[in-house]
């Protein structure tokens, strides 16, 4: 097998055989004029073919002040630090950084907030669930309305450094905001509200107002609203409005996202508008309305059906959480 000589080496035994000029180095050991210049200025001053051995750069010690100054820059939550920054901040490199915070049970890996229920509120939602399953089991008939927030720029991201997850509270969101309120049904979704402030009492009653005639075409023969046990829900405006107008509702537990099948959608639609990036308030308004849009009944059926069964695993988890 023919062994392949290395550049430096084959320019080496040229110039000591007696070849001293750059054109020699270049045609004899195939090698660029700017290189061969340079291989002549190494040979003159007596340098050799080989490489010289690199300084073996020395680790810094991880005293327990490094240690600590990883760790405080990793649990901070004004922001979400890479390893490069924490090491940086430490005075180490991003390497040490990862082993030292690994070392103390930290690992990158993803977080979700949690509601914490108390005693109280695990016996509203498990008297909630008994009841839906003992005396009505037919979903299709109910209106479930909520509103959520969209940031341009999230800084609460699904994967950080962290020792424990379950506690983590993310590091707030920053940026153009826009708010939306929406409502949905087995028999499609109602127009979405977008709005840039925080919803008042009289702005909910008059949403709700404007979108009656959509509610009535969907559900001629009648229907069953959701309301909310939170915020201006249960203000006297809207309980009035609600009380005149939709005179059959169903008073729904608080904490309780994880029976909503609209916290569902949100998730939906919040994938669907970060895929889009919109870089301006008016473009985001447009990406969150154009996806709302796509809603209908056939994407909604599966959520919707999902109650029952939701029920059922509330009663089990005897009011406790749920995975939906």
């Amino acid at each position: 097998m023919e062994i392949e000589i290395p550049p430096k080496t084959r320019a080496k035994a040229l110039y000591d055989a007696g070849s001293r000029t750059a054109n020699a180095l270049m045609r004899g050991a195939n090698i660029s004029q700017a290189t061969a210049y340079r291989y002549l200025a190494e040979f003159k001053e007596g340098g050799t073919h080989e490489r010289k051995p690199y300084k073996q750069r020395a680790k810094p010690k991880q005293t327990s002040k490094i240690q600590k100054k990883v760790l405080q820059k990793a649990k901070e939550r004004n922001r979400i630090w890479s390893t490069r920054a924490i090491g940086s901040y430490a005075g180490v490199s991003h390497t040490q950084a990862r082993i030292i915070m690994v070392n103390h049970g930290f690992k990158y890996q993803r977080y979700k907030r949690q509601l914490k229920l108390t005693e109280e509120n695990m016996k509203l939602r498990l008297k909630f669930a008994r009841e839906r399953l003992r005396k009505w089991s037919d979903w299709g008939y109910m209106f479930f309305s909520d509103e959520c927030s969209f940031w341009r720029v999230n800084t609460k991201p699904e994967k950080l450094w962290t020792n424990e997850p379950l506690n983590e509270q993310g590091t707030g969101t920053k940026g153009i905001k826009i708010n939306v309120w929406g409502a949905i049904s087995a028999r499609g979704a109602l127009s979405l509200a977008i709005f840039e402030h925080n919803l008042k009492a009289t702005d909910l009653e008059k949403i709700m107002r404007a979108r009656l005639g959509q509610m009535n075409r969907l559900y001629p023969e009648g229907f069953i609203w959701q309301q909310d046990g939170s915020g201006v829900h249960r203000s006297n405006t809207v309980n009035d409005f609600i009380d005149k107008e939709l005179p059959q509702r169903i008073d729904w537990p608080g904490y309780s996202p994880d029976i909503s099948p609209l916290e569902n959608v949100w998730s939906w639609l919040k994938g669907e508008v970060s895929k889009d990036c919109p870089k301006t308030s008016e473009a985001m308004k447009r990406c969150i309305r154009r996806h709302w849009n796509r809603i209908d009944s056939e994407f909604l059926a599966p959520f919707i059906n999902s109650l029952p069964n939701r029920m059922e695993q509330l009663v089990l988890n005897k009011g406790g959480k749920i995975n939906y």
